[in-house]
């Protein structure tokens, strides 16, 4: 917290500091035929201080110094320099550049490509974008920014953040994008357990792009669809975010540049359930019976639920009155609501972050040197996770053709603490939000232990015995059974590239991606659950070693040709070292395996893998107004049968450039149409050793220290092959009034066939399961991206507005002969989420409501609702539709940044709502004095007469709302969120060259401020259990966390 507070302190003091005198410049920028150029950018050469051109052409700026440079940009036009001396007016005229690039872009394999000529959907997002409203995890900075995108995170410090492009193309497979950096593949593996993927219980270790520093990147571009993404084959099938990260290209020359980015923020709780503050623990709405020698009544301290009398005063003996070293032992306190216990018991997270970079820019050479640090306190007690990045971008010319290139960048990160997940004894949420009782009093709770160590908790089974029945106490699972981990990873590339004549070039260059991830996890000895320690180490390596020759000529005025041919050879490599206590622990406060009381358990394995590539593009431009591309990479995979490995994945596309035809050249309503079309097939590789039989090894049934080899129950198969999506996809983009108004819209469809499957087979084959190709996956859908200046005034206000809405249908069209349904996971209780056909992927089955056939609720004689006799879908996890609206105000030197995420459609299955109702926690379960009244649930009998039967709250909350019918916990899992907020403002140079800096600037920024809209109680409905495939289902969620913070960057 000091650390924070002095960051806090030095910001504001570089805010606050005097002001001195500035002076006005003005002028009207024009094109050589006289014409007003609206919107072009101005700004003082060197600084970050600047302003645009309004619709009349004209500007104003306020500029300080001895004698500045004005630099004035716009596309399309050559950038000009005028020197201000002691002028107060400039008025120039800006020459036409009929070669400069509309808009340069990365495309597949790192290629810069200009964006009039692509014939497919390519979105960036800018580094300084990704970078001003912080986030531990840097997928989180995509959310709400672009259509067809569709990021969600689990709320856990350092936890998973789900990236999903375009729906989902794979049943079993992976569904995320792949991550490249630089032209280095990044591996965003998430490691998660089966149980805590579908909510039953363990730790979100996170995605492991996590590790990219958001600080770092220059530019993001998102490769939606196949035929952007088609020259990366076999792993193109779910999209690329390209990353490009920031270099010294920029600096001034001859000169070290320094930059420093300082940041802290304060992190709470954004949404905790709505508690019943009315009763406490027990059952019957009454003590359990038995009173102390002054009549006092017991608690019922061994219950787990909040069914028992009334928070009314009453002396009882609760908890700790048993305790003899207790200075309430033996005496009866109020029984009373503490309604802040469950909030009382978060701290304020406290995030800080620092960052310095060096920059340097010769004729020869350039670099960029950073290192930017991230340490956080997370809102759970005893939680805290800290991360170092280093980079090195670098470039130098070893001769006038020949160039050499080195990006090199190491992340070192630990934590300690993280939250426990789902339906699980060491997810604290579970007792506050599921089975607990609501008089507990969080300063009770923080003395977790005897002073003889053990344990002493709220639900202790006897008088004479303090250890928990049910639950443990919060603190000493915070406290006592924790994890921690750490991971060291290395990522970068060396390149060559030699430059011929004639437009020849040719480039080479090795890139990997390696990373070693340490976990160790412990639940102490007189613990709830059996006390057990365990270590997991995990490495992942890929390497690539690549070279391509290119050929890039402009023949004439008329017809330009880009392309060029490679090849590729990359290796993947994984180990896993596992060893695990078993019968609990020999000595207390002891962590190591060989303190186990039964036989160690251990897991000792690993895959190779290799993929040979070669592949070729050319595209092809005719007057600058008509292109054509057209790409084939064949992949050569060692998981594939050996007579059968080699697959060809082809691309082709173009677009036209409309608005260069006939009189719409010279509109002065439209100022750029262009239409697009691309087809293309990619594919999703199978893992290693799905094609022969292969033993695994079992250490728990292990042999003097041996483990045991057995065949597994999964048949391979010896004719597999690679996942394919076909991708059509038809797009136009249109700008009008000078760029002020304009849209890019996507129609698509992606039919995705031979899925890899594994499913239930006959017995007699001797084995249960075997793997298959079949099935075909449908999505197809509309995309919409709007942006618009509705305001640009001549005193330099500036409003400008982005929208974007994706709208995908899913359908699992085929699943397999003979199958129509593939279970992919069992919730901890109630439901299931499976692929079924003639369905949107991820079907929730559960017990539903009978109805009759005028889809009235069935009501049986006992006054509760009678539940369907078979499991029915209850509704699909995918939403309907995405979007994202983001609202920047600039006046002079202060702009403010909103940002909306939103979602509409799709089905969740809360496991809080179900048991926190279940067991009395949840406000309804007082509503309506539904515990003194009863309730009638609305609804009809058998016979077709309205039910008119009076239950119980405790038989209502039973029956209707607990686990019996799994669809009274099935929730829209609708959205809308305030997910960004950032008010900067640019310190004037006057203030800034006092301390040497020529460009300065404060943020006040929020992050995931506000709920404005859900369906779902209790909860927040954005959630991801990890990055996995397996959704929908909420098992115990850890509460996400809204921040805000500050920020300060200075420019030496």
């Amino acid at each position: 917290m000091r650390k924070a507070l002095l960051l806090v302190s030095l910001m504001l003091t570089m805010v606050f500091a005097g002001f001195a005198q500035e002076r006005s410049i003005s002028g009207v920028i024009k094109d050589a035929s006289g014409e007003a150029l609206p919107g072009v950018t101005v700004v003082v050469k060197g600084t970050t201080q600047g302003t645009v051109t309004n619709i009349d052409g004209k500007y104003r700026l306020m500029v300080t110094g001895d004698n500045p440079t004005l630099q004035y940009r716009l596309i399309g036009y050559k950038t000009q320099e005028v020197i201000v001396g002691s002028q107060s007016e400039i008025t120039i005229a800006l020459e036409e550049d009929v070669e400069q690039l509309d808009e340069v872009v990365v495309t597949a394999l790192g290629v810069e490509r200009d964006e009039r000529s692509l014939g497919y959907s390519v979105q960036n997002v800018s580094g300084e974008e990704m970078s001003e409203v912080k986030s531990a995890n840097m997928v989180d900075g995509l959310g709400g920014k672009i259509a067809g995108v569709q990021v969600s995170s689990s709320g856990a410090m350092g936890g998973s953040s789900r990236i999903v492009i375009r729906g989902v193309n794979s049943v079993s497979g992976n569904n995320q994008p792949l991550f490249v950096v630089d032209g280095v593949p990044i591996d965003n593996s998430n490691f998660t357990s089966s149980n805590q993927s579908r909510g039953a219980g363990g730790y979100d270790y996170g995605n492991a792009a996590q590790d990219i520093n958001p600080d770092d990147i220059e530019t993001m571009s998102v490769l939606k669809g196949a035929s952007a993404a088609a020259l990366y084959g076999s792993r193109a099938a779910n999209g690329v975010v390209m990353i490009t990260t920031k270099s010294g290209k920029g600096a001034k020359s001859n000169k070290i540049g320094v930059s420093v980015n300082a940041g802290v923020s304060f992190e709470s709780v954004l949404k905790l359930p709505d508690y019943q503050n009315g009763y406490g623990g027990g059952g019957g709405g009454a003590f359990p019976g038995g009173t102390d020698a002054n009549g006092i009544p017991y608690a019922a301290y061994a219950v787990d639920e909040s069914w028992g009398p009334a928070l009314d005063g009453t002396l009882a003996r609760q908890w700790y009155s048993f305790d003899e070293w207790h200075p309430d032992y033996g005496k009866g306190t109020p029984w009373v609501a503490h309604p802040n216990n469950v909030k009382d018991f978060f701290d304020t997270g406290v995030t800080s972050n620092i960052g310095v970079s060096l920059t340097g820019n010769t004729e020869k050479s350039s670099f960029r040197l950073s290192y930017t640090n991230y340490d956080i306190k997370g809102v759970f007690p005893n939680s805290e996770m800290q991360r170092d990045n280093f980079s090195l971008n670098a470039t130098q010319k070893l001769t006038d053709k020949l160039k050499v290139n080195v990006g090199a960048n190491y992340v070192g990160s630990k934590a300690l603490g993280r939250p426990g997940t789902g339906y699980d004894g060491n997810n604290v949420m579970q007792q506050f939000n599921q089975w607990g009782q609501r008089q507990w009093d969080d300063a009770q709770m923080k003395q977790y232990k005897n002073p003889d160590g053990s344990q002493r908790t709220w639900n202790r089974k006897s008088a004479s015995d303090p250890a928990p029945k049910y639950s443990d106490n919060p603190y000493w699972v915070r406290n006592e059974n924790y994890q921690d981990d750490d991971r060291n990873r290395f990522y970068g590339n060396v390149g060559l590239n030699y430059q011929f004549n004639g437009g020849f070039s040719a480039s080479a260059k090795v890139m990997t991606d390696y990373y070693t991830d340490y976990r160790r996890e412990r639940i102490a000895v007189g613990s709830q659950a059996i006390s057990e320690y365990s270590e997991d180490v995990r490495s992942v390596q890929e390497t690539n070693y690549e070279a391509m020759l290119r050929y890039d000529k402009t023949f004439t005025n008329e017809l330009s040709l880009n392309a060029f041919v490679g090849g590729n050879i990359r290796t993947n490599k994984y180990r896993r070292n596992y060893q695990g206590t078993s019968n609990g622990l020999s000595v207390p406060n002891l962590y190591t395996t060989s303190n186990s009381n039964g036989p160690v358990q251990t897991v000792d394995s690993g895959t190779d893998k290799q993929v040979n590539s070669v592949f070729g593009s050319a595209s092809l431009g005719y007057r600058n107004t008509f292109f054509v591309d057209a790409s084939l990479r064949a992949d050569q995979s060692s998981t594939l049968p050996a007579n059968n490995n080699t697959y060809l994945y082809p691309a082709v596309s173009g677009s036209v450039v409309f608005t260069e035809l006939g009189s719409l050249a010279d509109s002065k309503v439209i100022s750029f149409g262009k239409v697009r079309l691309g087809w293309a097939q990619v594919g999703n590789d199978t893992d290693p050793y799905s094609v022969n039989q292969t033993y695994s090894a079992d250490s728990r049934g292990a042999f003097n220290g041996n483990p045991i080899y057995y065949v597994p129950n999964t048949l391979n198969n010896s004719n597999i092959k690679p996942e394919q999506t076909t991708s059509l996809e038809l797009g136009l983009d249109m700008r009008f009034f000078n760029d002020r108004l304009g849209f890019d819209a996507t129609i698509y469809k992606n039919v995705s066939t031979d899925q890899i499957i594994d499913v239930p087979t006959s017995g007699s084959t001797g084995y249960t399961r075997q793997i298959i190709n079949a099935g075909e996956m449908l999505n197809q859908g509309v995309e919409l991206s709007i942006n618009a200046t509705p305001i640009l005034t001549e005193s330099g206000f500036r409003w400008d507005l982005g929208f974007n809405y994706a709208k995908n249908y899913n359908e699992l069209v085929k699943l397999a002969d003979g199958l129509d349904n593939l279970r992919l996971a069992n919730a901890p209780f109630a439901v299931s989420v499976n692929a079924t056909e003639g369905q949107s992927y991820g079907q929730i089955r559960g017990t539903g409501y009978q109805r009759n056939d005028n889809g009235d609720l069935l009501v049986g004689a006992g006054g509760t609702y009678l539940p369907t006799d078979e499991l029915v879908n209850l509704g699909s996890s995918l939403a309907d539709w995405t979007g994202g609206l983001s609202n920047t105000f600039t006046y002079k030197g202060i702009s403010l940044r909103v940002l909306l995420d939103m979602r509409f459609g799709g089905k969740l299955f809360s496991t809080t709502n179900m048991w926190g109702n279940y067991s009395g926690i949840m406000a309804e379960t007082v509503a309506n004095n539904i515990r003194e009244d009863g309730i009638i649930v609305p609804g009809v009998k058998e016979d077709g007469t309205t039910n008119d039967v009076v239950i119980d709250a405790n038989t209502h909350f039973y029956a209707n709302g607990g686990y019996i019918i799994a669809e009274a916990n099935m929730y829209d899992a609708s959205y809308v969120k305030l997910k960004e907020l950032a008010l900067t403002y640019r310190i004037p140079s006057n203030i800034t060259k006092k301390i040497g800096a020529y460009g300065a600037s404060f943020s006040v920024t929020g992050r995931n401020l506000w709920i404005l809209h859900s369906n779902v109680p209790h909860i927040d409905p954005e959630f991801a259990n990890n990055s996995g495939n397996v959704q929908g289902i909420e098992g115990g969620a850890v509460p996400t966390t809204k921040s805000w913070g500050f920020n300060l960057k200075l420019d030496f």
